[in-house]
């Protein structure tokens, strides 16, 4: 009796172990994104992580959607991939006035990033890639999402369903940042510094022209003393 409950006990155990580690697999199994920094209104690079094909198919291609509170892209060049960006014609919300000819002369914004691979991923391996960009404006807690559509020899995943704070993440949720509050250091803090310190420099240089004019009035008072203590041996020496 005590070593069939012994046995029954190891495997229950085992389905339990095999559970929670598949439920970890899983987790970790979606495409998720890493931010250098998630300070809203601050510069940042977003490394996305591939861990997996699509049901053991190998990953040909990777599409990045870029929201449309982030403009401009920088993709990271990865050797394995080739990288093509789609753009379309964009206008600041402050230029909304502007003629059709200042519309077609301005900016473009980047809405999606493509990287297509040179050689198939195999469906056990994983890769990561890279994009830099300026985030948005927004609340602490605010979350900028990236869709991102991932084709393979056979069959295809899209990872764009929305996430929300406090709800059971979804079966494809889309690699997202979380905004955390905006840096308290702006351009007009870094102008003020350097006018400061350009201001210390020019301080700081007069006091050290002084002192080189007080140092070189003492060596003269130390040769005219020497001098001075010489003439008057010489004349006791005489008499």
């Amino acid at each position: 009796m005590t070593k069939r409950l012994a046995l029954l006990g190891t495997g229950t155990l085992g389905v339990t172990a095999a559970i929670v580690l598949g439920t970890a697999a899983a987790a970790s199994a979606h495409v998720e994104a890493d931010a250098t920094s998630t300070a809203a209104n601050s510069y940042t690079t977003a490394t996305f992580s591939v861990p997996h094909g699509c049901d053991g198919s190998p990953t040909t291609k990777l599409v990045f959607q870029v929201p449309e509170s982030v403009i401009e892209v920088t993709p990271t060049v990865n050797p394995n991939w080739t990288i093509t960006k789609t753009t379309e014609p964009y206008t600041a919300p402050s230029s909304s006035a502007a003629s059709d000819e200042e519309t077609e002369a301005g900016a473009e914004r980047v809405t999606s990033v493509t990287y297509t691979a040179k050689t198939p991923l195999p469906a056990d391996e994983r890769d990561t890639f890279a994009l830099s960009f300026a985030l948005p404006d927004g609340k602490p807690g605010d979350r900028v999402s990236f869709p991102v559509a991932q084709t393979c020899e056979e069959g295809s995943v899209d990872w764009d369903q929305a996430q929300e704070s406090g709800k059971a993440e979804p079966e494809h949720p889309a690699p997202s940042i979380v905004l955390t509050a905006a840096s308290a250091s702006t351009g007009d803090d870094d102008a003020t510094t350097a006018t400061a310190s350009d201001t210390t420099t020019a301080t700081a240089q007069p006091d050290l022209v002084g002192r080189f004019l007080g140092l070189g009035g003492l060596l003269v008072g130390a040769v005219g003393l020497v001098v001075a203590v010489a003439a008057t041996r010489r004349r006791d020496a005489s008499k």
